[in-house]
């Protein structure tokens, strides 16, 4: 299963774009603009979309926003709106502070959706005890779904982070990879056994370092799936 990152600024090229796939996932940060209007309008055009909305100090986040855009409670009033308007997950950072985790936890938990807790490691891909408490942390947080995004920077490296899913196969483990050695991590995902991958629309609309469009990614995919 592959989710098309989707981060235009204009929420009606948001909208356009993740109905070209089966599944997506909207980055309300870096939306222009983003109230609950807006909110309503994608989340109810597409019912299997991921809602994500990082602090403005995030990497990737939208600058240029409103200078209330990334306050807890905005966030949360959006985040809410999306979850009743027909988001499918919900994507929390687990740096983010405790009530607003549990706040959106909450959020899934009375709707019926799914809690994504993401880690995002921009400098390295941390050793596997590490990793490993970063996992726990984020299910003693109330995670259904972990992700694991780290930077790559050389073949054992993408190993490492490839070997997390078979090791954790009793929960739902998403990994990405970034930097250069990125894609592999991203392409070969999958096939070891994280509960989906990450795509952008095409190269010139990564939301990630290391992010392939989704054309390459199936293709690859296909390739392995066949056997070359």
């Amino acid at each position: 299963m592959i989710c098309v990152s989707v981060g235009e600024k204009d929420y009606k090229n948001a909208i356009k774009v993740a109905s070209l796939y089966d599944f997506a996932e909207v980055r309300l940060d870096l939306l222009e603009t983003v109230d609950n209007k807006i909110t309503e309008k994608i989340f109810s055009s597409h019912k299997n979309l991921i809602a994500t909305y990082r602090k403005k100090d995030a990497p990737n986040a939208n600058a240029n926003a409103d200078a209330d855009a990334d306050t807890d409670a905005k966030r949360l009033s959006v985040l809410k709106t999306a979850v009743e308007s027909g988001a499918a997950y919900v994507d929390i950072d687990i740096n983010e502070s405790i009530e607003f985790i549990s706040s959106a936890r909450s959020l899934c938990v009375n709707n019926g959706r799914q809690f994504i807790i993401s880690y995002h490691n921009y400098e390295e891909t941390p050793s596997l005890d590490i990793l490993d408490k970063v996992i726990v942390q984020a299910l003693d947080k109330g995670a259904d779904i972990v992700k694991i995004a780290c930077t790559v920077k050389d073949p054992a490296d993408v190993e490492r982070l490839l070997s997390i899913p078979d090791y954790y196969n009793a929960i739902k483990i998403v990994i990405a990879g970034m930097g250069e050695h990125g894609g592999r991590a991203r392409i070969l995902s999958e096939a070891v056994g994280s509960f989906f991958t990450y795509a952008s629309h095409d190269m010139k609309s990564c939301t990630a370092e290391g992010q392939l469009d989704y054309k390459t990614v199936l293709e690859e995919q296909r390739k392995i799936v066949s056997g070359w």
